[in-house]
C-alpha cells in the first residue's frame, strides 16, 4: 500500500474537519477534565490559530486514510532548536491494522528529519493504551506525564 502525506489546502476544510468528526467521537472514550468541544469549537480554534501548524492528509493508495494535526515551534530554552508536535493523529477504520499508521508516522518523521527538527513529540490521551502501544512500536517514549484539575 503507498502511503503519502499531503498539506490540507483551504478547499479541502469542510472535507478535513468532517473526517475530525469520528476522530473526536473515539476520543470521548477518554475523558478528561477539560469541557466537551464540539467540531465546530475546534475548527474555529484552530483555523483562528494556525501559527506554526500543518494539517495534513494521511493519502492510502490515492484515497484519503486519515489525518494528521502537526505544530512545530521553538524548542524552550534553546529557540535555535525545533520541536514538532503531532496534536492530532488519525487513521480511519477501514485501513487500519495494514501499515497505514506507521507508514505516515515515518514519512512525517522523513520530513521532520529534512527539516532539520531537532525531535517529534505525539500528543496521547491518558488510559489510550491503543495509541500508548502503537507510538511506542515506532520507538516513541513517554517523556513527560501532564497533570490537570479543576481550581
Amino acid at each position: 500500500m503507498k502511503v503519502e502525506l499531503l498539506p490540507v489546502v483551504e478547499a479541502d476544510y469542510d472535507a478535513f474537519f468532517a473526517m475530525f468528526e469520528p476522530y473526536m467521537d473515539e476520543l470521548a472514550a477518554y475523558p478528561s477534565e477539560s469541557d466537551p468541544t464540539t467540531i465546530e469549537q475546534y475548527r474555529a480554534a484552530t483555523l483562528a490559530d494556525m501559527y506554526g501548524r500543518e494539517l495534513i492528509w494521511i493519502i492510502a493508495d490515492g484515497e484519503r486514510a486519515g489525518l494528521a494535526v502537526v505544530r512545530t515551534s521553538a524548542d524552550w530554552p534553546d529557540d535555535r532548536r525545533q520541536i514538532a508536535s503531532i496534536a492530532e493523529f488519525y487513521v480511519v477504520p477501514a485501513t487500519r491494522r495494514h501499515g497505514v499508521g506507521r507508514a505516515a508516522v515515518e514519512a512525517l518523521l522523513a520530513e521532520h528529519r529534512r527539516r532539520g527538527t531537532h525531535l517529534v513529540e505525539a500528543d496521547i490521551l491518558h488510559g489510550n493504551e491503543p495509541a500508548m502501544a502503537f507510538w511506542a512500536s515506532l520507538g516513541f517514549e513517554v517523556q513527560a506525564i501532564q497533570t490537570a484539575r479543576r481550581p
